[in-house]
Order: C-alpha cells, then structure tokens, then sequence
C-alpha cells in the first residue's frame, strides 16, 4: 500500500490518496494494480511512476474485474512494463511459477501459508481441496515432514503448473496433484486418509465441510477452514466468525473449545478474511 502511494504522490490529490485503500498485489515482478472506479483514468501515469519506484518490478496491471468463474479467474489489463502475466513469486524459501491471469494467487497469504506448515507434524497425511498452484500444499512439503499431501484443483492450468512447482521446489514425490472437483474427488477417492484438510477457498469452504470431515482418518483430525466476515473492528472479526458459523460447526461435531480463529486480512472496508483451525 506504501508503495502504490509513494508511486500515486503528485499525481493524485490528498482527498484521492486516501482513496487507495485497495491497494496493490506484488506477485513475483508483477505488480496488480486494484483502484477505485474514480481513479482509473490516471492508471497509466500510476504505473509508468510504479516502475520508476520499485525497479525490481518489471510489470505493471490493473484488475478490472471481481475473481470469478470456477476457475477463479480476474479480468486484469496490462498497464506498463513488459507485456506478460506469467512469473515466479518467492516466499519462505518456496518458489511459485504463476500466470497471473489463468489462475489465482494471493502474495498476501505468505505468512499463513507458513503459520499452517508450522502447525504439521512429522507423518501426518494432508487433503489441500481448491490447490491453485500448489502454494499451501508446497510450504507444507518444504517446511514440514508429512507422509503425504494430495492437492485437488478444478483449474487444469492451475494443476498443470502445481505440477510445473513441485519440480521447481523439489518435492514432487511428496505431492499427488489431481484435477478436478475437490468435494467429487475427495468423496470418491480420498476419503478416511487425512489428519489434516485445508479449505483456503472461502467462497466455497464452508459448504465443503462435510466432505473435508469424510477425508479425515475415523473422522478426527484438524479443517482450517478460510471465510470471509463482515466487521466494524479486525478485533471482533474473529468472535463473529465463530458465533456466524457455530451451527455448522455443531452440524460436523465440532470442538468448539479446541477451535481457533485467526484473522488473516482486511479484504476490504469492514470486511476480513478469517481462518478457523477446527479440531473434529
């Protein structure tokens, strides 16, 4: 956010500057500009500026559209610099090949990536549903010991360059990548294997709760299950989540006293992204 103001300062006025709440995306060398409606027509002069700021960025695009389709996909417009959305993002000693504009990356999720990776022990078997390009699944691999992680992606190129990454990281043998629907594949063929299931999806999380629980061993293991809430303050975001979601927590027989809850993000103006580590 610094950044895109440092970059916007003289060209922008202060009443506008204050408007860049949305900020900017750097993944790899590419940076993703996401500005409000009102400020759109001096994107290129932002990022032309952009690429005089921060010379480790070699291009400059501007999101125009919301993620969507099921391959969650975002409509991006090239901006500056040289003219590809392809790249490697680095993190936490792992390597992402992305292409920006066939798939889904978050730069802002590093830390978490590596705060799940801590919290896995030596053996344990991982189902990570909705896999994009492997990034959880990856930090887990290099970072952790566990026996196996299966990731599931809808995306064919999202799959094929999870598989491109397990290379480039030197953990394919660690890693199964299958294409497909999470909740089908995992109810077809993964059921009962997992001590831990991710679901870092939030717009689908939820409803894949009950096939997350299916894919643990007897039953029992550890969901991080992502969602998004809507809040005043990031300090109450996280009690929210818990009251929002208590029924369905009890529908899979939670343990809501071993339950934790992280906010993870801001993801907008009263809005967060909240992570629950929920013991079933």
């Amino acid at each position: 956010m610094r950044l895109l103001t440092e970059s916007a300062r003289g060209i922008l006025d202060d009443g506008q500057l204050a408007r860049l709440w949305k900020g900017v995306d750097i993944v790899g060398d590419i940076a993703i500009l996401k500005l409000p409606d009102e400020l759109q027509a001096e994107s290129d002069r932002i990022a032309e500026r952009l690429l005089g700021v921060a010379p480790h960025i070699r291009v400059v695009l501007r999101q125009v559209g919301p993620v969507e389709s099921q391959f969650r996909t975002r409509k991006l417009e090239w901006l500056a610099g040289e003219d590809r959305t392809d790249t490697v993002h680095k993190e936490f000693g792992c390597q992402y090949r992305v292409d920006v504009d066939a798939m889904y990356f978050s730069p802002r999720l590093g830390y978490e990536r590596k705060r799940i990776a801590d919290l896995v022990s030596p053996g344990e078997c991982v189902v990570n549903f909705f896999a994009g390009v492997g990034s959880f699944s990856i930090m887990i691999a290099r970072h952790a010991r566990p026996s196996r992680i299966y990731s599931v992606d809808l995306n064919p190129v999202a799959v094929r360059y999870h598989a491109m990454n397990n290379v480039l990281n030197r953990v394919r043998e660690m890693i199964d990548v299958i294409c497909g629907d999470a909740n089908l594949v995992v109810s077809s063929s993964l059921r009962g294997l997992a001590d831990r299931v991710l679901l870092p999806l939030p717009d689908l999380a939820l409803e894949s709760l009950a096939t997350a629980k299916s894919a643990l061993k007897n039953g029992h293991g550890v969901v991080h299950c992502y969602t998004f809430v809507e809040s005043h303050h990031r300090s109450e975001a996280g009690d929210k989540a818990l009251q929002e979601l208590g029924p369905v927590l009890e529908r899979i027989e939670a343990m809501r006293e071993k339950t934790q809850v992280r906010v993870v993000r801001s993801v907008g103006p009263c809005r967060y992204q909240v992570c629950l580590d929920v013991c079933v």
